[in-house]
Order: C-alpha cells, then sequence, then structure tokens
C-alpha cells in the first residue's frame, strides 16, 4: 500500500494542470490530513499561476476559508519577492526560516549622526512643505519576514512543507518510492500456506497450493484446473506419478519459482536444478526463465568431483545446455 500511495502521489502531481488543479485541490481538502501532500502541491500551482487559476470558474466554488489562505500565501510571496528586489538579495535568502531568536533593533549610537544632521540642517532650511520633505524620515519598521507557516508553500520552499507530513522524503522533497514486494507477497501465500484450494500429491508428500497462481503460470495446471472434465478438477487434487524423475524438493522449487520468480536464484541446488530443466517446456511455463536459471546452476556447479554424474544425468535427460 505504501508503494502504490507513493506512486499515485507522484503521477498526480506531474499532471497537474490548469484542468484538474482545483477541483483535485477541493478533493483533497475534504480528505484531511491524510492528503496534506496533496494539498499542498495543489497549493503550490495555484500560487506559481495565481492569475490564471483565480480566473478559472471553479475558483469560486472553493471554499472561502480556503480561498483566504490562498489569497494570504499570494500576498506574503509578493511581499518577500518586493523585499527582495529592494535589498538585492537573492530570493532564496529571503525565503530563508528566520531564527530562532528574533532579530535585535539597530543599535542607537549609529542614529546619532543623521539626528545632528537633521537639527543642523532645519535652521538653513525655509519653513515649507519642500524643506520638509528634506528632513530625514523616521527609521522604518523593520521588515516582517512571514512566519514559516505562511510562507511554507514559497515556491524554493516546497520540500519544507510536504516533510512536515511526510517526514520519509528525501533531500529534494520527493518521496521516494517503496521497493516492490509482490513476489515476496505471493511467496508469503505459499509458505504460509495461506487459504490454499488445491493439493499436488508428489512422492505420497502433499503440498497445498492455490489455483490462481498455477493457472496464470503453468498451461498444464490451467488445463487440469481448468477443464472441468478432468479428474483433478473435480477432485481439487493432483497426483504426479512415482515413475516421474519429479522429487518433492524439486517441485516445491518449482512452486517457488512460479509463486517468486527470479527469487528462486538463492535456494536453487544443482541437484535439484537438474530435475527443473525441462520443466518450463513440459509444464508449458509462460517464459523459459527458470531453465536459464537451472543450467546457469548446474554450469557453475561443475568440478572434478561429480562432472561424470552430472553429465550422465544431462544426457538422460537430454539437456543440451548442460551437455554443451
Amino acid at each position: 500500500v505504501p508503494r502504490l500511495a507513493a506512486l499515485c502521489e507522484r503521477q498526480m502531481k506531474i499532471r497537474l494542470s490548469m484542468d484538474n488543479v482545483l477541483p483535485l485541490l477541493r478533493t483533497a481538502t475534504l480528505e484531511g490530513p491524510l492528503a496534506q501532500p496533496i494539498q499542498d502541491a495543489c497549493k503550490h500551482f495555484f500560487l506559481a499561476n495565481y492569475n490564471n487559476c483565480t480566473e478559472l470558474r471553479e475558483c469560486e466554488a472553493l471554499d472561502p476559508r480556503l480561498l483566504c489562505e490562498l489569497m494570504r500565501l499570494h500576498n506574503s510571496r509578493q511581499q518577500v519577492a518586493a523585499a527582495s528586489a529592494m535589498t538585492g538579495a537573492p530570493l532564496q535568502h529571503q525565503l530563508a526560516p528566520p531564527p530562532a531568536a528574533p532579530p535585535q533593533p539597530p543599535a542607537a549610537p549609529p542614529l546619532q549622526p543623521l539626528m545632528q544632521q537633521s537639527q543642523q540642517l532645519q535652521p538653513m532650511l525655509p519653513a515649507s512643505p519642500s524643506a520638509e520633505g528634506l528632513r530625514p524620515a523616521p527609521p522604518a519598521p523593520p521588515l516582517q519576514v512571514p512566519s514559516p507557516q505562511m510562507m511554507m508553500l514559497r515556491s524554493q520552499g516546497e520540500e519544507t512543507s510536504l516533510a512536515k507530513f511526510s517526514p520519509n522524503r528525501d533531500a529534494n522533497g520527493q518521496v521516494p518510492i517503496p521497493p516492490e514486494t509482490l513476489a515476496q507477497d505471493f511467496k508469503r501465500l505459499l509458505t504460509e500456506e495461506i487459504s490454499p484450494d488445491f493439493e499436488v500429491v508428489v512422492q505420497d508428500e502433499v503440498i497445498r497450493v492455490h489455483k490462481l497462481v498455477l493457472v496464470a503460470r503453468s498451461r498444464y495446471f490451467a488445463s487440469c484446473i481448468l477443464t472441468s472434465g478432468m479428474v483433478e478438477a473435480q477432485a481439487g487434487r493432483l497426483v504426479i506419478p512415482p515413475t516421474s524423475a519429479m522429487t518433492a524438493d524439486a517441485f516445491r522449487a518449482l512452486l517457488h519459482f512460479l509463486y517468486a520468480g527470479d527469487d528462486i536464484l538463492g535456494i536453487l541446488a544443482p541437484h535439484t536444478a537438474m530435475y527443473l530443466v525441462d520443466t518450463s517446456s513440459f509444464y508449458g511455463l509462460t517464459n523459459l526463465r527458470l531453465k536459464h536459471f537451472c543450467e546457469l546452476c548446474v554450469k557453475d556447479s561443475f568440478n572434478e568431483t561429480h562432472v561424470l554424474q552430472l553429465f550422465e544425468a544431462s544426457s538422460r535427460l537430454d539437456v543440451e545446455g548442460t551437455q554443451a
């Protein structure tokens, strides 16, 4: 589920446009904190395209409180941009979070020369409105930097907002896609025997499996299970004849491949691989990866101790890749 949620979030952010940003923002707002990253992305898109978004008809249907919040955020962005233009500092410095301690007001001594100059100039200037304009203006109040909450959707700092609600984001504010667990989940069905609905008997050993997996991965099992006239379909059990070269361990390895795919490389042994080389064609598997893995496993196990035994077995089983 986390992987699906991360993929959905990434796709929604990629596909944000003028056609869907407002409906998506309205829906995400109704969902509450769980959809907060989507809300943040929509708000960021809205602010980046403020003039165009406010012209949309859907904007009139937004909740008044949400609309006021967007307006305040837009005004805060404008204030920071204006402050950056006046001071000449890069915008990212203006958008940086304020320090923990509030900035101290300017010390009194630097203002003293200005006051003295004002007193010296006052007698020399005529008492007129124009002269009043030459008097030094009172010190301007310090620039009120918007709080982090007001600026959390700023263009350079969107990741700060997203990280607040999704602490597992990377340094760029992106949601890391969790690794896939599909193979492990299917393997757990087999190893823990979760609700099996079919049985396979190999060397008098009963192995419980799932019809869905066997039908999807093997044409042989699909024929046995889906054909209503087959004895196996009626009994819910398939018995592999004792005369078959298949062993219980080899069949378990086969099931491991059917359920978990390439994960079989971790358990495949040379003596087991010998019995599975021709399994792909006999059981009608959907690909030849199992045969390839088995041949590699057998070739890598060649040594002076049992090379003759492997060659004899491969000749009996007609395994061309192993003989080569």
